[in-house]
């Protein structure tokens, strides 16, 4: 039993004769009832109960209430008792010299719970105050949790509003990452001479860890990548946006891109430069794919370095469609790795598409069918006749009809160049 109802039971005795009185505090003192309170009228019961402010003011258990009193009856009593609602559970027993049924009909119609006759008998009222303190007790223990539940009810409620309102503020800033972080990608409206480009970017959340970009250096020379980092939410994020900003730095003295003569740095010592980088200040088992390329238009050349990440295609006019699948491991793995370059030497209108697996491998809802290469090369050839924008949106749209309302459950990520 809880500690709130380990207390003496207080027992109110209510008569207007003395010797009742007397008779019922010697019969329950004999039986170890010690807290007894006499109160010889209905007024000196509220004072006892709490209904008139007094300083006999007690918390009352039990109330044996006799019904022939003057002034005021025991059922009048009983009626004004139960019109509070602080009063509801005290058990009210009746005691009367009458047995008539009305009377008993009246005062259990008013509140009270049972009813012993007088002459009272010994075994049969302390078998009767004992019952009624035992449900006392229990209703107690049960109001007493009750009011637990309601305060840790009011307490979780607060909790979740202040829950609510933190996830509100987090889906704000989540949001205005995700803004941040597609401001970095390259402005549709800039136009590189000599070159056709187009690009698709979908987060599967707010924010993501692909990234890409595409931009003019000098000589004729454009530089391109696309990044993926391992896993997602906000440290995925954080190191995409790190790195992106390194991949596309191209004026200043710690550019990683130029050499000190000015000249780009060659895709490979880029790509171990970052390596280098990133291993110095690892702290975690994050990775990330990339292919950094460097374009030349003069001479129609792409020398590319590919770290772990989707396969380099070449489409040519016709359609065909040429895998680039060399290439080194991502970077973070290892601090052993040298990373390589590859030349293609591009004809008139081919295509470079960079992509990222969260399209190949993206998966219906409920289905274990990966997307794939193959429909993904389908596609290519599909929308190869159209210019390169519409052909992006034609791929784009080409896959998401196959998702058939699925939500993507990774980023995805497409880049098309086409020279002139």
């Amino acid at each position: 039993m809880s500690s709130h109802v380990k207390h003496k039971m207080n027992i109110l005795v209510v008569d207007d004769a003395p010797d009742n009185l007397m008779l019922l505090e010697a019969i329950l003192e004999n039986r170890n009832f010690e807290n007894i309170f006499l109160a010889s009228s209905a007024r000196e019961a509220y004072e006892y109960i709490g209904i008139i402010e007094s300083e006999k003011n007690v918390r009352i258990d039990i109330v044996l209430m006799d019904i022939m009193m003057p002034e005021i009856s025991g059922i009048e009593a009983i009626r004004e008792i139960r019109s509070h609602d602080v009063y509801q559970d005290i058990p009210i027993v009746v005691i009367s010299a009458r047995s008539e049924t009305q009377d008993l009909v009246e005062a259990f119609e008013a509140g009270a719970v049972d009813y012993l006759t007088k002459p009272i008998k010994e075994l049969e009222l302390v078998a009767r105050i004992r019952s009624m303190l035992r449900l006392k007790s229990e209703t107690d223990h049960r109001k007493f949790h009750e009011v637990e539940l309601e305060a840790l009810a009011f307490e979780l409620e607060e909790k979740n509003q202040q829950l609510s309102h933190v996830l509100e503020e987090l889906r704000e800033d989540m949001a205005a990452a995700g803004n941040m972080q597609r401001s970095l990608l390259p402005d549709k409206r800039i136009s590189i001479p000599g070159l056709n480009f187009s690009w698709y970017y979908e987060t599967s959340e707010n924010i993501g860890g692909d990234l890409l970009n595409i931009m003019p250096l000098d000589n004729n020379m454009t530089a391109l990548f696309i990044l993926d980092v391992s896993g997602h939410g906000i440290q995925s994020a954080m190191l995409a946006v790190s790195v992106h900003r390194m991949l596309s730095a191209w004026e200043g003295s710690n550019s990683i891109l130029r050499l000190p003569d000015g000249t780009p740095r060659s895709p490979a010592d880029v790509a171990n430069e970052l390596n280098t980088e990133f291993m110095l200040h690892k702290n975690n088992f994050q990775y990330f794919t990339m292919i950094y390329g460097l374009l030349n238009l003069e001479k129609r050349t792409l020398t590319y370095c590919r770290a772990g990440h989707t396969p380099l295609l070449l489409q040519s006019a016709d359609g065909m469609v040429i895998v680039c699948n060399d290439g080194n491991v991502p970077v973070g793995l290892t601090e052993e790795c040298r990373y390589e370059e590859f030349t293609i030497r591009l004809a008139a209108h081919d295509r470079v598409i960079l992509y990222s697996d969260g399209i190949t491998e993206a998966r219906k809802k409920n289905s274990k069918d990966f997307f794939g290469e193959e429909s993904f090369l389908q596609l290519l050839r599909k929308t190869r006749s159209l210019p390169v924008e519409q052909s992006v949106q034609g791929i784009i749209g080409g896959f998401k009809n196959w998702l058939d309302g699925s939500s993507p459950a990774d980023d995805i990520t497409l880049l098309i160049i086409e020279p002139d």
